[in-house]
């Protein structure tokens, strides 16, 4: 199997998890700061719509809602992820999307975005035109927001293919998850590739300091 079809495989075989691990605060960096981080940045745009693509379960559409009261957009390829947003979230609107479906415009969404974010959510080795359809989607000084993993999580590593056991996550039964590692550079090359221009990099930390995330806020480019 491709990388592609194992990381497609671990998010549909893993949906009950992360459901499980977002709603009884199970992950470590979401407790640390990463949650906090990315509401705080999507609030300060103050959008009135938002486009959460990889949405998963929903918490970020529910929590940018309560902070904001935009209306908000989820999108996700599980089947069971957007069931259970749906489900926790009836005045949301939740629907099943592919990567693929979104770069090729196969989609009702509209436009007329002021964010689309991708928290955690941008597996996969060439992201580009993923960033780039959601740049399509932008309202007129609308950004694209991105919290990853800190490339410097991995200081000696090289851009590649790693594999996450989802060990750090207190709970059992994940199938592990393929993921692309990239480091600074290739993000902000990325981005670039995407039409998009980086209006700002942050890093946020936990209370002991300890970098947790690398988070990004992105606007169109200028011709």
């Amino acid at each position: 199997m491709t990388h592609a079809a194992d990381l497609e495989r671990s998010w549909t075989a893993n949906a009950a998890n992360w459901t499980r691990a977002v709603r009884d605060g199970l992950i470590p960096s979401r407790r640390a700061g990463t949650d906090a981080a990315i509401v705080a940045a999507i609030a300060a745009r103050a959008p009135k719509r938002l486009l959460d693509v990889g949405c998963g379960e929903g918490w970020l559409c529910r929590e940018v809602r309560a902070r904001t009261g935009c209306a908000c957009v989820g999108i996700d390829f599980s089947a069971d992820l957007v069931r259970d947003a749906a489900a926790a979230d009836p005045a949301g609107r939740y629907l099943v999307l592919t990567y693929g479906d979104l770069v090729a415009g196969r989609h009702d969404l509209g436009g007329g975005f002021d964010v689309a974010v991708f928290n955690y959510a941008l597996f996969e080795e060439d992201v580009a035109p993923m960033l780039a359809a959601a740049r399509r989607l932008l309202a007129p000084g609308g950004a694209v927001i991105i919290q990853t993993l800190h490339p410097d999580a991995f200081p000696e590593a090289r851009e590649g293919w790693r594999v996450e056991d989802f060990a750090a996550f207190e709970n059992q039964d994940w199938v592990p998850m393929p993921w692309y590692y990239r480091t600074v550079d290739s993000w902000h090359e990325t981005v670039a590739r995407a039409g998009l221009a980086l209006v700002e990099a942050r890093e946020p930390t936990s209370a002991q300091g300890r970098v947790l995330s690398l988070l990004m806020i992105c606007e169109a480019a200028q011709p």
